[in-house]
């Protein structure tokens, strides 16, 4: 995940798709996607719930929840435009490609011109659509990279299944252990459950992808790390 200067507005449209999924019911497939268009703010997503928000309340709430950081930005308005579709099919989200790193937030430059602000996955996201792919991909990384010996590699998640009743994961990777032996140690030892992942998940809050971007979280645990042995 990039890492996000709170002072910004790229991180205040991140945080703003991120709290009005908070007010989903989590067990429900949701994306949220935030743009800010400078005179504007246009909430684009799709739900299964069909319950409507009130973007606008959830708008105040939001100023006075997180008055501090947005008048370190210079933002005491927001003119918003609600396109929100519920009722909808979405997801679930189980496969693509994820870049992985042993650090989870990375870095990035900003662009030098962008006219047009949105959030960025997995913010606006929950669990099912996709951001618990992601999750489960750092969390497998996060045992592996010193044996790997990389800090970083691309990891193709699925749960899809090949003929010999092996998930079709696949790997680009600088290491020096052969691809085919690293899928191998991959899929001896972990499950890729995600529904019993996500369960271990319930009592962390989404958000504080954005707002404890320091502090461990849950997912990056590593509790099979005896397991993980290469011969």
């Amino acid at each position: 995940m990039r890492l996000l200067n709170k002072n910004s507005k790229r991180f205040i449209i991140n945080l703003f798709s991120d709290f009005i999924l908070s007010k989903i019911n989590r067990s429900e497939k949701s994306i949220i996607q935030v743009s800010d268009c400078d005179n504007f703010v246009v909430v684009k997503g799709k739900s299964t719930s069909k319950d409507i928000l009130d973007l606008l309340a959830i708008k105040d709430e939001f100023f006075g929840k997180f008055k501090d950081i947005l008048d370190e930005v210079g933002i005491d308005h927001m003119n918003i435009i609600d396109l929100i579709s519920y009722g909808s099919k979405v997801g679930p989200i189980e496969s693509g490609w994820i870049n992985v790193n042993k650090n989870l937030y990375i870095e990035d430059q900003e662009p030098l011109s962008n006219m047009i602000i949105t959030s960025e996955f997995p913010y606006g996201h929950s669990l099912e659509c996709g951001r618990s792919m992601l999750y489960y991909s750092n969390y497998i990384f996060n045992h592996m990279y010193s044996l790997l010996g990389v800090n970083d590699l691309k990891f193709y998640f699925t749960t899809d299944i090949d003929s010999e009743e092996d998930f079709k994961i696949n790997i680009v990777s600088n290491s020096k252990i052969n691809k085919e032996k690293i899928k191998s140690l991959i899929l001896d030892v972990f499950n890729f459950d995600l529904k019993d992942f996500n369960d271990s998940l319930v009592g962390y809050d989404l958000i504080e992808d954005l707002t404890h971007q320091n502090k461990e979280k849950p997912y990056m645990r590593q509790d099979k790390l005896e397991h993980v042995i290469m011969l």
